[in-house]
């Protein structure tokens, strides 16, 4: 009788226990599958970045186009993203522009890897930026990044909530069965 209470006990103890670790497990796998998610296209984040800073330097477009992209590599300088677009105002009219994005070298030593993938050797974060051949300022950079950094924050975070919520309604559900 001794040994069957402490099976309960411990049996009781796991419940209570277990319960909220699968909660916790399931709710932390959402939550990577759906930052995994985010992701969604292979091209290299700088590119990535350099494409939504353009884009965001044209608020009154109704679509951007990219039709070219170039990347050149000035070890051990920089590397430098060319882009070129179309932008599509709400008339339909199309304006064919270009963009820059320049981020400084900052390997200490050349490795195979580097060499295998270029721009693994570069910052995540361009020191200088072009629009049809036109630098912005340094402080218009910064802000144009913080808030690229800020969208893709709050992106994430709404992500990992929605995922969260919906663990949370799945379980409730199994629950209340």
């Amino acid at each position: 009788m001794g040994r069957q209470g402490t099976f309960n006990d411990t049996e009781a103890m796991m419940n209570t226990t277990t319960l909220p670790r699968m909660i916790l497990s399931g709710c932390l796998a959402a939550a990577i599958l759906a930052t995994a998610g985010c992701s969604g296209s292979r091209e290299d984040p700088r590119i990535t970045l350099c494409k939504n800073l353009t884009t965001a330097l044209q608020p009154g477009a109704q679509s951007v186009e990219w039709t070219g992209n170039e990347n050149s590599f000035r070890r051990p300088e920089y590397a430098v993203i060319a882009l070129t677009f179309d932008v599509v105002d709400a008339n339909g009219k199309r304006s064919a522009m270009r963009s820059a994005c320049h981020y400084e070298y900052e390997a200490l030593d050349d490795t195979a890897l580097n060499l295998a993938n270029p721009f693994l050797a570069y910052a995540t974060l361009p020191f200088k930026m072009t629009l049809n051949d036109k630098a912005l300022s340094d402080a218009d950079l910064v802000k144009l990044v913080n808030a690229e950094q800020r969208r893709l924050g709050n992106k994430a975070v709404d992500t990992l909530k929605k995922g969260a919520s919906d663990m949370a309604d799945k379980v409730r559900a199994g629950i209340g069965h």
